[in-house]
């Protein structure tokens, strides 16, 4: 199985195998050196490409492993900055150094 898209409500995944809908499945949740133990229900299914796409509800999470995936999830949100985020600061910084140089070194 593979996570597509996770939430603290629940996640879509990629699997090999059938899945039924209104099935309950016990998964893990691998982070960097963390496990969170969950258990959803599955909700929806579509078949693509020879696999199986689900959607997952969270049901019946340990208050500690909700912690530890609420944690994880922010940390995530957190990460580096966009590239066109930093695109665009570079070029602000440019353009004010143009600005600058034109203003106290060239007119």
């Amino acid at each position: 199985m593979r996570t597509q898209n996770i939430s603290l409500g629940g996640l879509k995944l990629e699997a090999n195998f059938d899945l039924g809908i209104g099935e309950s499945m016990d998964l893990a949740i691998l982070t960097n050196s963390t496990r969170i133990h969950c258990r959803g229900r599955v909700l929806a299914i579509e078949d693509f490409k020879n696999k199986v796409h689900a959607r997952l509800c969270f049901s019946r999470t340990s208050d500690t492993d909700f912690r530890k995936l609420s944690d994880y999830l922010e940390s995530l949100s957190r990460g580096p900055l966009p590239k066109w985020v930093i695109g665009g600061l570079f070029i602000l910084s440019a353009y004010v150094a143009y600005l600058i140089i034109h203003t106290y070194f060239i007119g």
